[in-house]
């Protein structure tokens, strides 16, 4: 399942100038693919969404990483 081999898609957002910079600095530094990283970050958030639709009297909190962020940055 995972292995086979999807088409891709170019998807473009905005995103905050000094925010863009320190996540390049980050992933350069894990010698890291920005787009593997963004790719992750959103399997481990559609991830947890099915699990939330699974078992929905758990409490569906936001990603951890996430929690505290302010998206009008």
């Amino acid at each position: 399942d995972r292995l086979m081999k999807y088409p891709n898609v170019l998807v473009n957002f905005r995103v905050p100038v000094p925010l863009k910079y320190e996540f390049e600095d980050a992933c350069k530094r894990l010698h890291m693919p920005m787009t593997a990283q963004v790719n992750l970050l959103m399997r481990e958030f559609v991830h947890r969404q099915k699990r939330a639709q699974q078992n929905p009297d758990s409490i569906n909190e936001p990603i951890s990483f996430y929690n505290g962020m302010d998206d009008a940055l």
